[in-house]
């Protein structure tokens, strides 16, 4: 909060209320995590003989992986299984799953696995899902943003310029709309950063589900 007043030019909270600026940072996050995709989660789940529909956590952003059993599945759509099945009714084919698709709904997010999974597949939380995740809302000005993730940490600035120049865009002077572009510039720099330093940390990492500790559609 205290940079984002630094960088408006405003830390007494004279043109921005601390209540506005807090709501810029809340927005500044779920565009960091948008446009970087490095805040991830892992979601479990006990496979059920017969059953392809399984529910999602209320945070998922987008999912990155799914596997059952150690084996990934091949993400699809409910189109694509329409062509390759010939537009046949495909919801009750069985079969050892191979692929899924998923459903955003905001009031009911799931995942349907192809073909319906049988009693061989079964298991207690043998389904695991990494998921990138709608960061949770911030409470208070303590509030540490991005989950508090902690190899997110050093990117904190990104979300106070991006916040800043948000507010800026608001009745701007002409001067605002220099620091505007100034800091859209600082922020766009660290979002590229961020994405390389994890596409490294991806390239080192085993091939493996890991655990991780953000609205929108898939």
């Amino acid at each position: 909060m205290t940079r984002v007043g630094d960088l408006t030019g405003d830390p007494n909270n004279t043109r921005w209320s601390a209540s506005k600026k807090q709501d810029a940072i809340q927005r500044a996050q779920e565009q960091f995590v948008l446009d970087t995709r490095a805040l991830v989660d892992v979601h479990t789940d006990s496979i059920v003989a017969g059953t392809s529909e399984y529910s999602l956590p209320t945070d998922v952003l987008d999912i990155t992986r799914l596997a059952i059993s150690g084996k990934i599945l091949e993400r699809s759509s409910a189109f694509d299984l329409d062509l390759d099945t010939g537009f046949q009714d495909w919801t009750d084919d069985e079969g050892t799953p191979c692929r899924y698709y998923v459903d955003l709904d905001p009031n009911n997010k799931k995942v349907r696995i192809y073909p319906k999974p049988q009693a061989p597949d079964a298991g207690t939380n043998n389904l695991r899902i990494e998921y990138v995740k709608i960061p949770p809302s911030l409470s208070s000005d303590s509030s540490v943003p991005l989950d508090s993730h902690t190899l997110l940490a050093p990117y904190h600035d990104a979300l106070a310029y991006w916040a800043a120049a948000d507010l800026l865009k608001i009745r701007p002077t002409e001067q605002d709309l220099v620091m505007v572009r100034a800091h859209t510039g600082q922020y766009e720099e660290i979002v590229s950063q961020c994405i390389e330093t994890f596409k490294r940390l991806g390239k080192r990492a085993p091939a493996r589900m890991r655990g991780g500790r953000y609205h929108k559609g898939l």
